[in-house]
């Protein structure tokens, strides 16, 4: 058993490396594809903008692991994740592994590396739900930009690109992801909504589709995202005030939702010879699987009750 936690370290260190290898080969593929389009560019080729496209576009499909695991990384704030993150995630995990495994044994072991990744999903949870808070917040004041640009004779895409000057933050970041896209070719309706996708952020896709109705059939596209803009304001509002009268609710959730799942870790890593005499008694293994069972329930319940508030 002691040779199988051992093999099952050395794996996990091995796949921290072969991550770490397979994002210097995308990133060395990203500087050839923009270097070939400079190149293009130069010398006045017509078609600067297609390759870079289809090749941007194959590269998901070679790899689409990677790439959802670059999405996670950007949902989370990490704009080039690298062997020195995987590294600062993988080692921790890996050497709390080992003292569990000299102190308590496997089943320690086994608890605390589940544990350990239940806790670095989380962290990266909670950072990305704090960015995207962040954008909706900074999202209405670029949008009176972008109304004060187009009421003064400037076309959409002129004051998207002229209002990302003055944007900051995690915002500004999407915003500039966005612009490269459309200087690669792509229409700016595009090019947000496959931002907004990467980013799961659904108030950019509706700003999309108002530029996109714009472009197509015309009309007072800066009445709609003004009308926008405040209504998001109005929406943030309510959601403030409904977040400060339910956070008592929503506290009494996260604890009757994670305490059990926590004292249940707890025991599992500390005092582990009580949890092999349940799992090797009949009973005992019944009710372990009843209790993660009805915990799973109940935690669902509580996330939807919390949800609804």
């Amino acid at each position: 058993m002691h040779i199988a936690l051992w093999l099952l370290a050395a794996a996990l260190l091995l796949t921290g490396v072969a991550l770490w290898l397979w994002q210097r080969a995308q990133q060395r593929t990203r500087q050839d594809v923009s270097a070939a389009f400079v190149n293009r560019q130069i010398q006045g080729m017509q078609q600067s903008q297609a390759q870079p496209q289809e090749t941007g576009e194959a590269s998901p499909q070679l790899q689409p692991q990677i790439e959802a695991l670059r999405q996670f990384f950007l949902r989370a704030g990490i704009q080039q994740p690298g062997g020195k993150l995987y590294f600062q995630l993988i080692a921790p995990g890996i050497a709390l592994t080992l003292l569990a495994l000299l102190l308590g044994g496997w089943i320690s072991a086994l608890g605390t590396l589940v544990l350990y990744t239940m806790l670095v999903i989380f962290y990266f949870w909670l950072k990305t739900s704090k960015l995207q808070r962040i954008m909706v917040r900074q999202l209405p004041g670029f949008l009176d930009t972008l109304v004060r640009l187009v009421t003064i004779g400037n076309s959409i895409g002129s004051a998207f690109q002229t209002g990302i000057v003055g944007t900051e933050g995690p915002l500004k970041v999407v915003l500039d992801r966005a612009n490269r896209q459309v200087q690669a070719g792509v229409d700016l309706e595009h090019a947000l909504r496959q931002q907004a996708a990467i980013f799961r952020f659904k108030e950019l896709d509706l700003v999309a589709a108002v530029i996109g109705v714009s472009t197509r059939f015309g009309g007072r596209s800066d009445l709609v995202l003004e009308r926008m803009a405040g209504f998001m304001r109005d929406l943030e509002h309510a959601q403030n005030e409904m977040v400060a009268l339910s956070a008592e609710i929503r506290l009494s959730a996260w604890i009757m939702g994670v305490l059990p799942a926590a004292i249940g870790m707890f025991l599992i890593i500390f005092n582990n010879d009580m949890f092999s005499n349940m799992w090797h008694d009949p009973i005992g293994k019944k009710m372990l699987i009843g209790a993660v069972m009805l915990e799973i329930l109940g935690g669902y319940g509580l996330y939807r009750l919390a949800k609804t508030v």
